[in-house]
């Protein structure tokens, strides 16, 4: 074999090894390609998120608007009620004498005067668990318009455990008479509301004027 004829053969030979494993030759490779450099992208701010306060739990009380009680839209209750009610408290209401000045009537004006006789104070005892006065005073107070004098408890005979007494006047202009039992450290035992007309109906007390003005028959009226 010659020369030429060795070299086609060794030409063919590499032109077949390249068809079959499907590769160019190095010298008409195709060149390489540049990968593309990835697109800027603009930064954006993360979006505001809202942040909730925990709910934190309270014990503290608001305070409420106290209501107001319009005695004018009161219900009155029959005088006889009333009375019968405070006598049980060994509270006893008279329409006084119409001479009479004591007990401090005198000093309160014009109009419908009124005595309480109150229950006794029990002598101060340590082993007694019960209150020395049940009874402090009894009120009087005009609802809707007009006034009432009152006077404060008064002792009877100077006792300072015994009954005691106290004095109301009336003004002719009020409507309507709110009638409390006050008990010790001003605690409200009863309370009611009562047409000023009908304490007419009130019973005149059980006594004598006296020396000092009246002197009520306390055996009528128990203390306690």
């Amino acid at each position: 074999m010659t020369d030429r004829t060795q070299v086609l053969a060794a030409l063919l030979v590499t032109s077949l090894a390249v068809t079959v494993s499907g590769q160019t030759p190095p010298s008409h490779a195709a060149p390489a390609r540049r990968p593309r450099p990835a697109a800027a992208t603009s930064a954006r701010p993360p979006n505001p998120v809202a942040v909730v306060p925990p709910t934190v739990a309270t014990t503290e009380r608001v305070p409420q608007p106290t209501p107001t009680l319009d005695l004018a839209e009161v219900i009155p209750v029959p005088v006889s009620n009333v009375d019968g009610m405070l006598r049980r408290m060994r509270v006893f209401l008279f329409n006084a004498p119409a001479a009479s000045s004591a007990y401090g009537l005198g000093g309160l004006g014009q109009g419908r005067r009124i005595w309480a006789l109150l229950p006794s104070c029990r002598p101060a005892n340590p082993d007694d668990p019960r209150e020395q006065c049940p009874v402090d005073r009894v009120s009087f107070e005009a609802v809707i318009r007009g006034n009432v004098g009152s006077t404060s408890p008064t002792f009877l005979g100077g006792a300072p455990d015994g009954r005691r007494v106290q004095s109301y006047v009336v003004e002719a202009n009020v409507p309507r008479v709110r009638i409390r039992v006050v008990g010790p450290a001003s605690r409200i035992r009863y309370e009611a509301v009562v047409e000023a007309e009908h304490l007419a109906d009130l019973p005149s007390p059980e006594g004598a004027p006296s020396a000092d003005g009246f002197a009520f028959d306390l055996t009528a009226y128990p203390a306690r």
